[in-house]
């Protein structure tokens, strides 16, 4: 993995979309922000982190190279938010081990509260850990 392999701002925006669009053509309303969110309440929807790719990462969010907001799913359930996240694990576990609390984020959301979504599925599946106790592997 090399720097310029990473994600930027741009290709972020266009994954937001292509998740909007998606939703969207399965006639499900969703809307999207940009704001700040808590990383330690980001479920992941993926069952770990790469080493190589983590080390690469961590000094790039350190220095604020890397300052792409990551994309979340918050869903109201239960009388509670649950925010799942999307796209960003390498640098939301970058940010928590740096002792950051907070991070930009595209959060896609529903006037509904829930809906059914493939990531909640995912996150499911791999038993609803949040991003800071995946194993990088």
């Amino acid at each position: 993995m090399r720097p310029e392999d990473l994600v930027t701002h741009e290709k972020q925006l266009r994954s937001l979309n292509d998740v909007l669009a998606g939703y969207r053509q399965l006639g499900v309303q969703v809307e999207s922000e940009a704001r700040s969110v808590p990383l330690h309440s980001l479920i992941a929807t993926q069952n770990g982190i790469e080493r190589r790719k983590y080390e690469l990462v961590l000094p790039l969010i350190e220095s604020g190279e890397l300052d792409v907001p990551v994309l979340v799913e918050e869903h109201f359930v239960a009388g509670q938010y649950r925010r799942y996240l999307l796209d960003g694990h390498t640098r939301t576990r970058a940010r928590i081990e740096l002792g950051e609390r907070s991070a930009p984020a595209f959060v896609i959301w529903s006037p509904a509260g829930d809906w059914p979504s493939n990531f909640v599925r995912v996150a499911e599946q791999y038993g609803n850990i949040h991003v800071n106790d995946l194993p990088i592997e």
